[in-house]
């Protein structure tokens, strides 16, 4: 069976839903048709824009970077956390902390493939934003030495506004992946640096850019 019929089957399954909803309700036109070339074989795959749709109207996050084995996790709304407070809260020493999703890792150093797979884990930070969906990243590399280390963990926040030298969790659709401080240099570029004097800095282009969210939390590793 083609991947991505299996794959949109089960999230169908999973969220008891049919493809006429998903265009009525969540306002995605045009995905029945989508739907019936990949059951025909007409069509092999669904585009990114289609994915990033599926994600924002399910509140999802997908990863296709194995396009021969497609997954999905949920995200937690901030009403949901808010909610589920008094069981999901815990303490450690004397800040609360809110469980995330840990997604994957996040390459700090010369491009590489985004490739995370799906832990299937939770990680606790001390961030909480009404509204807002998060996920956990781990960091590899040294680029971002010595404000990230090599294996810390990060919390990106989808819905926060980025702001100059921010740092960013950034993805292109050639499936290249970074972590660096962020300045947005005119209409057509942004400007990604590192935190390590080794590294340098790189100009990418906005049309180049696939998802690009903002890192508010991190837990540094020490040693």
């Amino acid at each position: 069976m083609n991947e991505y019929l299996r794959f949109i089957e089960e999230l169908l399954k999973d969220f008891r839903l049919s493809t006429y909803t998903l265009e009525t309700k969540y306002k995605l036109k045009g995905f029945s048709a989508k739907y019936s070339g990949l059951k025909s074989g007409r069509t092999k795959s669904l585009n990114q824009a289609t994915l990033a749709s599926l994600e924002n109207a399910l509140n999802i996050k997908i990863d296709d970077t194995d396009p021969n084995h497609l997954s999905y996790i949920k995200l937690q709304s901030g009403q949901e956390q808010e909610t589920k407070k008094n069981s999901s809260l815990e303490f450690s020493g004397s800040a609360v902390v809110y469980p995330y999703p840990l997604l994957g890792t996040v390459y700090a150093g010369e491009p590489k493939n985004l490739y995370y797979s799906s832990y299937d884990k939770t990680s606790k930070f001390t961030y909480s934003r009404k509204g807002h969906n998060c996920f956990a990243l781990i960091v590899d590399g040294k680029s971002m030495e010595s404000t990230l280390k090599d294996g810390s963990m990060v919390l990106v926040d989808m819905d926060a506004p980025l702001e100059k030298d921010c740092i960013v969790a950034v993805k292109l659709k050639n499936g290249a992946q970074y972590i660096k401080r962020y300045e947005d240099v005119n209409y057509s570029f942004i400007r990604l640096k590192s935190d390590n004097g080794e590294y340098g800095e790189r100009f990418i282009d906005k049309n180049d850019i696939e998802a690009i969210y903002r890192v508010v939390e991190a837990i540094v590793k020490l040693i």
